[in-house]
Formats: structure tokens, C-alpha cells, sequence
């Protein structure tokens, strides 16, 4: 086992700026059917709907969003839109990276005294590609995309890079992904609450294990620089 104290980081709306696109684009798709008389919360009803249905074969990322709006699009009768979903998809797979306040500044001294591992899901070109834009990948020593984070991903995660669970820590801002999962693996976690986290990510925290609360990225500085 390894005796070096591990941190496993999320990457969107941790490191970057991510659900703000995808807020962006809702918002817009709304307004156009909104304007062909459909009520707004209808829309996002259906769409919240076909996103929870799909999400389980498609996963995470751009495209998946972007393939829940086409389906949407149709079922709607606004098919026409589609050009303008695949206009959205490209713009938000290929969207300028905004760090959150903090992380250039912090991640050089969190990488000289941790060992970090970027834990991202979606898909791999998506998110490697995220990664390098925002110029921090050599900050990390590994670096894993999967499809899902669940109890059996954090468990497989510390076999694989040899982790000691105790020594290892969790830092992302769901709930749901990075920090329930993690604990019921026996990992210990940081929480960093973003202001607009997706409804999928949103659940209470489990109150068992440990849970670290931060206002920003930049105050894990105090406790593992």
C-alpha cells in the first residue's frame, strides 16, 4: 500500500467551470420553444425526463447532453432545431476552459506535498481535452475518466493505484459522485459546494465518515499544502 497522502480531484465545476454551458443552452433551447407556445416548465420537464433516461446508456459530457435535446427537439415538434443542438454540442466540447478562483494558484503546492489523481467522468477525449486547455495536467501523477462514480469505482481506484483509504481524499463538489460514494469506500473527502451544481448531483450528504467543508478551491491550501 501506498503511504503517500493521495487526492483524488474532480475536474468540472472543481478545477473548471463546466454545468454554466449547459445552463446557457437550456436556457436558450427553452426560450426558442417557449416562443412556438410551449410552457416553459413543460420543457424542462421532459427534458430533465429524457435525460435521466438516457444517461444511463450515454453517460456524461456534450454529446450526451446534446443527443437528450435532439430527442427532445422531436418529440416537441421542433426538429428543426437540430442544427442549431449540433451548433451547441461543438461550442460546448470546445469552450475556452475557465479555472475556478484559486486552482492555478494552488494546485503547484497541493502537487509538491499529495499525490494527485484527476477522477473525471464523461468521455475521454472530452475531458482530456479540457485538461489540456486549461494547461494543469502537469500537476497530476494519473489521471482517470469513467463513466460513473460509484462505491465500486472508488474501491477499484484504490486497488489499482495501490491507495491506503485512510491517507486518501476525495475532493469534488457533488454530492452524489464525489463525496458519498467515496466515503462508503472508506475514503475521506472534501466538499467545495458550487453555486449552480446539476439536480442529478444534488443529494444530502451521508453522515457517516468524514467530510471536510470548504468555501473554495483555494483554501485546500491550509490543509494539504
Amino acid at each position: 500500500m501506498s503511504t503517500t497522502r493521495t487526492l483524488l480531484m474532480d475536474a468540472d465545476d472543481t478545477l473548471w467551470e463546466n454545468n454554466i454551458y449547459f445552463d446557457r443552452t437550456i436556457v436558450e433551447f427553452v426560450a426558442r420553444l417557449a416562443a412556438r407556445g410551449l410552457a416553459p416548465a413543460r420543457v424542462h420537464e421532459v427534458l430533465w425526463q429524457t435525460e435521466q433516461r438516457n444517461i444511463k446508456v450515454t453517460g456524461y459530457g456534450s454529446a450526451a447532453f446534446c443527443a437528450s435535446l435532439h430527442e427532445v427537439a422531436r418529440a416537441l415538434g421542433a426538429a428543426d432545431l437540430e442544427p442549431w443542438i449540433a451548433d451547441r454540442e461543438r461550442w460546448i466540447f470546445h469552450h475556452p476552459v475557465e479555472l475556478m478562483p484559486g486552482v492555478r494558484e494552488t494546485l503547484p503546492a497541493l502537487h509538491a506535498n499529495n499525490r494527485l489523481i484527476l477522477l473525471t467522468k464523461g468521455r475521454a477525449d472530452e475531458q482530456l481535452g479540457k485538461l489540456h486547455r486549461s494547461g494543469l495536467a502537469p500537476y497530476f501523477h494519473e489521471v482517470e475518466v469513467v463513466f460513473e462514480k460509484t462505491v465500486e469505482t472508488y474501491r477499484h481506484l484504490v486497488q489499482k493505484h495501490r491507495l491506503a483509504a485512510g491517507d486518501t481524499w476525495m475532493i469534488g463538489n457533488s454530492p452524489r459522485s464525489d463525496i458519498n460514494p467515496a466515503k462508503a469506500a472508506g475514503l475521506r473527502t472534501v466538499f467545495i459546494p458550487y453555486h449552480t451544481t446539476w439536480q442529478h448531483e444534488l443529494e444530502e450528504i451521508a453522515p457517516d465518515g468524514e467530510t471536510l467543508l470548504l468555501d473554495n478551491f483555494g483554501q485546500l491550501a491550509g490543509h494539504f499544502g
